[in-house]
């Protein structure tokens, strides 16, 4: 018994010291975890669900889509939309904004389609809470509130 207990002892030395190595150091673990990236829209279409000030008309599925290539796509209540976009951390910008110009024929419908368009081109950066996204505009006290539109499973 007494010649194997130097290697038991050792052999518990190394294990000790296998447990306290920097993997396991909660001071590294927080340091990456502060350099991680927020998360990308690329490839995500999101539904308007709160508009500040007013009730959103359900039935009007004012929604955004982030495109490849710099692009944003989109219902602005009754005409679809298209224009630039560009996303650099967690800030955003929406270029010029072209739109379709069916009339409408609602004028809440209208109302509620210029006040998210123009909320969008004041659009300066977003925040992910999930399952929510928040966009933030200059000039407007509260967000947009946006649900993820799950992808299409049938492509």
């Amino acid at each position: 018994m007494k010649r194997y207990f130097p290697l038991l002892l050792s052999a518990f030395a190394a294990a000790f010291a296998v447990s306290c190595s920097s993997a396991h150091n909660p001071i590294l673990s927080n340091a990456a975890a502060t350099f991680e990236k927020p998360p990308s829209l690329l490839g995500t279409e999101w539904l308007l669900t709160d508009l500040p000030g007013t009730t959103v008309i359900l039935n009007s599925q004012a929604s955004f889509a982030v495109l490849g290539n710099g692009r944003a796509s989109g219902n602005a209540s009754c005409n679809r939309f298209t224009g630039a976009i560009a996303i650099d951390g967690n800030t955003i910008k929406f270029g010029p904004i072209a739109s379709t110009r069916m009339a409408c024929g609602d004028e809440v419908l209208n109302a509620q389609e210029a006040q998210f368009l123009k909320f969008l081109s004041a659009a300066n950066h977003f925040e992910m809470r999930d399952p929510f996204l928040l966009l933030f505009a200059q000039g407007y006290d509260q967000p947009l509130h946006f649900s993820r539109i799950p992808p299409n499973t049938f492509d």
